[in-house]
Parts: structure tokens; sequence; C-alpha cells
């Protein structure tokens, strides 16, 4: 989305380095909810919380002309998970969706 605003990507990468830094424990926590089953432990953002914001960045996206493609499966099964009753998980239960 930045391709679309006056935004150097060098000056946003150190920024996005240090957000997928800051994200590390999130790999550690998905896990743990993977070997309990328990996917609602610790849980800061609901899948309904995330769930409820994806509207918005989808039209962010399609005011900004950037395609949604690359997403929208992703929030289709964010959707279904919800749908199927996990709304106060993680994003966890998301892939017990993707086991055949």
């Amino acid at each position: 989305m930045i391709r679309r605003e006056d935004i150097d990507p060098a000056a946003l990468a150190p920024l996005l380095a240090d957000w997928l830094g800051a994200m590390i424990p999130a790999v550690h926590q998905t896990a743990d909810h993977l070997r309990s089953g328990d996917y609602t432990t610790g849980v800061v953002s609901t899948l309904a919380m995330q769930v409820s914001g994806t509207p918005t960045f989808l039209r962010t996206a399609e005011q900004q002309g950037v395609s949604p493609e690359l997403l929208s499966p992703y929030f289709d099964l964010m959707r279904r998970r919800l749908a199927e009753g996990g709304g106060e998980e993680d994003l966890t239960g998301v892939i017990d969706l993707l086991v055949r």
C-alpha cells in the first residue's frame, strides 16, 4: 500500500523490521496453542476482533488501488473459523482449517 502513498520503502524498512521482531513471541505462543489445543490462552486480539477489522482493510486497499487477492483467501478462512465458533481464539485456529 505504500506504493500509493509518499512513503519511502527504505524509510519503512526499519519500522517493519522492528515490528517483525516484536512479533517473535507470537511464534512461541502459536506453538504452545497448537501443542495444547487451547487457542484462547493469552489472546490479546481475538479472531472476532480481527475479522471485524477486515472490511476496513479491504476498503482501504480498494481506495488505494491495491488488490486484496493475496489476503482475501486468508480473510475467508478467518471468517469461516469465526462462523465455526472460534471468536475467542487467536489466529491459530485458522491453521486447523488447512488440515485435510
